[in-house]
């Protein structure tokens, strides 16, 4: 199986060294990494797309340090609410609309992207990060299934300090990489 793993930046891929792995850094933001997902699957061809990294909680129930698989991903940056469409979706050239995309996984939550560091709560999501959207909507456009995985490393709209907060990702990236090689092997 060929697991194709993104990830905005080497560092959060540093766990993910397995041979089944092709690590993908897309850099950070949607475009970055809508652009740099499209690339890599066209290349590698993989079986499944995962998107993995970090994630700021606004579910009141993860802890930073905790590892979130997540159902479905939203753009935050999609609002055509406008013109009467639901939040985050948006019009397809054929006229159909898009909204969220469905992951594989064992998680029960929503995770929202946008170009932007969220700042603010969404009664929405449980979770913001600023790629997994793109990662997962290039993977369904080329009919591969995706899945995210991620680190929970602040609160949305809080100012948490944490005194080692490098031990904390440390620890935290090792736990990723093992739910993700777990969530694998259950394939």
């Amino acid at each position: 199986m060929k697991v194709l793993v993104a990830a905005s930046s080497k560092e959060e891929l540093r766990y993910f060294s397995s041979s089944i792995y092709i690590p993908l850094v897309t850099g950070v933001g949607l475009t970055l990494a809508a652009c740099s997902a499209t690339r890599a699957i066209i290349e590698e061809k993989p079986d499944i797309v995962l998107s993995v990294g970090t994630a700021g909680s606004m579910n009141p129930r993860f802890s930073i340090g905790d590892v979130v698989s997540f159902e479905k991903v939203l753009n935050k940056d999609q609002d055509l609410t406008r013109f009467r469409l639901p939040p985050f979706c948006t019009i397809r050239k054929d006229g159909s609309t898009l909204s969220e995309v469905r992951l594989l996984g064992p998680g029960c939550h929503t995770l929202l992207s946008s170009s932007s560091f969220a700042s603010e709560k969404s009664a929405y999501a449980d979770a913001a990060d600023m790629e997994a959207y793109s990662v997962c909507y290039a993977a369904s456009a080329f009919s591969i299934q995706a899945a995210s995985f991620k680190l929970i490393t602040d609160i949305v709209g809080e100012d948490v300090r944490i005194a080692d907060y490098k031990r904390v990702l440390r620890e935290g990236r090792e736990k990723l990489e093992a739910e993700v090689s777990r969530f694998i092997q259950s394939l």
